[in-house]
């Protein structure tokens, strides 16, 4: 009897210590696959925002120029690098308040097509796009914005700006940056476009 209790007992603590084993791998292998999919979000918006391309749009009079619409909580424009399929896709990142009182990262997209200005115009300002299905960036934050960095008409020289609007620069911005407050903590993300030229300040007389 004694034999066999001390033979139970050891099979008891060798059960219980490869089960303490086992779950800790499960929670360090999700651990990795949960900070894997932060990253890889940040991976994603990088891809999009370095994809982004001249889509040429008019305002009607003559004026042609490539489409970007670019605020403190907000910033759209038209990508050659989409979430889901191949074609390319008009981007919405977006700010937005959650019931906690934070904010909340969100990413829509959908295919550009022949969008003109005045469509695109009415995605925004209709909230239209807010019918697609976002995708979660980050959650939680307790601060949010967004700045550009760009090509200032009529100064020539390049500088910082809480807004950038293709209409009024002729040009995509080089870079966009997103700052945010997470758990107490500042962080900056830098984003980089790849498709720039002074030239194209001038489509609209090139096109002509």
């Amino acid at each position: 009897m004694i034999i066999a209790t001390v033979i139970f007992s050891a099979m008891i603590l060798l059960a219980t210590m490869a089960l303490n084993q086992g779950l800790k791998e499960y929670h360090g292998l999700m651990e990795k696959g949960v900070n894997f999919w932060e990253t890889a979000k940040h991976f994603w918006v990088d891809r999009s925002v370095g994809s982004m391309t001249d889509y040429y749009v008019s305002d009607g009079k003559g004026k042609w120029f490539p489409y970007f619409r670019g605020g403190e909580d907000m910033v759209s424009y038209v990508s050659l690098a989409p979430l889901a399929g191949d074609l390319p896709v008009v981007v919405w990142i977006t700010k937005e308040r959650e019931d906690n009182g934070k904010y909340v990262l969100l990413y829509r997209e959908s295919p550009v097509d022949v969008k003109n200005m005045k469509d695109l115009d009415g995605d925004y300002t209709l909230d239209r796009y807010k019918k697609i299905e976002p995708v979660v960036i980050m959650e939680g934050l307790e601060k949010l914005r967004f700045r550009y960095y760009g090509l200032v008409p009529g100064k020539g020289v390049e500088e910082w700006s809480v807004d950038f609007d293709g209409a009024k620069r002729f040009l995509l911005p080089g870079v966009i940056e997103m700052e945010y407050v997470l758990n107490g903590k500042k962080e900056v993300l830098l984003f980089g476009s790849h498709v720039n030229s002074t030239w194209k300040a001038n489509y609209s007389e090139r096109l002509q």
